[in-house]
């Protein structure tokens, strides 16, 4: 899918729907939905894509998309802080933001908030060109080491596509929504124990950036950034990994199982999943 696909896809689920701001009146059950504007939600999603394609596997650059405690799905966070060791000093929001509220969002800031360039008018206009003047903003930056872990080749080969790959189905399928910032609880909430846990990522409580957690209505599943580990929750409402990895799947069979696996479309398959 190009980016004026991407786009077309955005307005057409996205643009018509309720605005789902984080409120009291929001039901409990659609509040991991909230956002301030539901098509700058899915705009910012291609932006962050295209940075991530563009800027991780030779500089390091991800984007992060942050849960505002006060306002929902806000921004994306552009750091390369959780790439590796050798950037654990930068500062979180050295290569600013991808904001979702305000006039004519998404907007590239500043880590100050100045807004660099409000792309949701250009967007529309011209996909292409927006993405490329987004990009603009982040010249290669190179890696200042390079070994960035031992799972480092995989992720600089796998994660964009996955990324991407993730980003398509929130355009296509309103009501998934996507973290890369995950906090892994030791103790049981509503008498469940977090996955994450269960499967012995940390035994203690701690936020992990190393997974992608993916979310429709009441379902979940998680995937490593290089795409080398799965979990997702089973009929039985356990949680299972899975036998064939994503990183060994074309995207649109990745979709698919993702979709299983979330329920919307299909179940799992046994052989694979």
């Amino acid at each position: 899918m190009n980016v004026r696909e991407q786009v077309e896809l955005a307005i057409r689920n996205y643009a018509d729907l309720p605005p789902a701001p984080l409120s009291e009146e929001l039901p409990e059950s659609e509040a991991y939905l909230a956002t301030p504007d539901r098509l700058s939600f899915a705009l910012g999603w291609i932006v962050a894509s295209a940075i991530v394609n563009a800027r991780y596997a030779d500089s390091a650059l991800d984007a992060l998309p942050i849960y505002h405690p006060e306002n929902g799905w806000d921004r994306f966070l552009l750091t390369r802080r959780v790439s590796g060791e050798v950037y654990a000093r930068e500062h979180a929001d050295s290569h600013g933001m991808i904001m979702l509220s305000g006039e004519d969002a998404p907007s590239l800031t500043k880590p100050s908030g100045a807004i660099k360039v409000s792309l949701g008018a250009k967007l529309r206009e011209d996909p292409e060109a927006a993405i490329a003047e987004a990009l603009s903003w982040f010249p290669p930056s190179g890696l200042k080491a390079n070994d960035l872990g031992k799972r480092w080749p995989d992720r600089r080969k796998y994660y964009p596509m996955l990324y991407n790959t993730v980003a398509e189905l929130i355009l296509e399928y309103p009501g998934i929504v996507a973290a890369r910032e995950i906090f892994i609880d030791d103790q049981p909430v509503d008498g469940a124990y977090h996955p994450l846990y269960l499967h012995a990522v940390s035994l203690r409580p701690a936020m992990t950036y190393d997974w992608v957690l993916v979310q429709y209505q009441e379902r979940a599943l998680f995937f490593r950034v290089h795409g080398g580990q799965s979990i997702y929750e089973t009929n039985r409402k356990g949680w299972s990994t899975v036998r064939r990895q994503l990183n060994q799947d074309e995207p649109e069979r990745i979709k698919e199982r993702l979709l299983s696996w979330l329920r919307i479309k299909g179940e799992p398959d046994p052989t694979v999943d």
